[in-house]
């Protein structure tokens, strides 16, 4: 397979256009076929995008969260290079920048994009890919994302567990308020609504969507696992972004606040109030700057 070839095909655009942000859905891909997931390629990738790197070697559980991601026990190269003898987690970011293969990141990109169609077309404010690295058996903690996220499996097997995100018994408002005011484990994980989650195993050649702000965490099985996250920001996100900011100063200060999409008035008094404020930051942070260089 050549880097140039499509990866998803046009039968299952059906499904992208149904699901797409509402539901996970697995779906198919070729994007295993390609050479370049093999580790001398992604230390050599690595090499090339020295600062996008984001890794742990740290062990990890699914109640853990986010809290050991960025724990350095070795070089990037060697934690790579011994995948098969650790326990550890790589994140690759910017993939679609990489000087070499960044193109075929780019075209899978706009593939996804072209499956779905003008629902995430319109909506798009950017779009990276991240690769996903991990050891046998390593676990990826339960966590939600800001983006709508679209996971390829391209070497080894995992179990991918999603959670209904509009489900309000597994992720409160309380929660979203708190990772949007800087907890990125602001989702807690409950293991007595485990059972209700949908378990995909994730072969190489199959991928799975996950919605915005979708709880799931991951089980590698017995192989190095390597796969691509395509993450896309939305416009919609950033609105529902600023809201739960709000909301989270609001019920820091005592107050019960109506959810976003509870009351049109409401959430746009709260964007006005929000927008307000960061234009008074911007204000005070350039008048500062300026008395500082004068």
């Amino acid at each position: 397979m050549g880097n140039n070839a499509r990866v998803l095909t046009s039968e299952q655009r059906p499904q992208f256009v149904t699901h797409y942000n509402r539901s996970s859905f697995a779906f198919d891909h070729s994007l295993h076929l390609l050479d370049i997931f093999d580790v001398p390629q992604l230390v050599a990738m690595s090499g090339r995008l020295p600062d996008q790197a984001y890794y742990s070697t740290a062990d990890s559980v699914v109640s853990d969260g986010w809290k050991h991601v960025g724990e350095r026990r070795a070089p990037l190269a060697q934690t790579l290079e011994t995948l098969s003898e650790t326990n550890s987690l790589v994140l690759l970011k910017h993939c679609e920048k990489d000087s070499e293969y960044g193109g075929v990141f780019r075209r899978l990109m706009d593939e996804v994009v072209e499956q779905v169609g003008d629902e995430l077309r319109s909506d798009l404010d950017v779009g990276r890919a991240t690769l996903v690295i991990s050891s046998p058996r390593r676990v990826t903690s339960y966590h939600i994302d800001a983006e709508v996220n679209f996971l390829l499996q391209v070497r080894g097997r995992k179990l991918l567990h999603a959670f209904d995100p509009s489900d309000r018994r597994i992720l409160t408002e309380s929660e979203l308020e708190a990772f949007y005011g800087g907890d990125s484990d602001g989702a807690r994980y409950k293991s007595d609504r485990q059972s209700e989650a949908r378990v995909f195993a994730l072969t190489p050649g199959m991928g799975i969507h996950l919605p915005l702000h979708a709880p799931h965490w991951a089980q590698n099985l017995d192989d190095v696992s390597v796969g691509v996250s395509l993450n896309f920001n939305l416009r919609s996100g950033t609105r529902l972004a600023k809201l739960y900011k709000v909301n989270n100063r609001l019920r820091r200060a005592g107050m019960a606040p109506a959810s976003p999409g509870v009351s049109a008035w409401l959430d746009s008094l709260k964007l006005a109030a929000f927008d307000g404020a960061s234009h008074c930051r911007q204000l005070v942070r350039h008048r500062s700057v300026k008395a500082a260089l004068s």
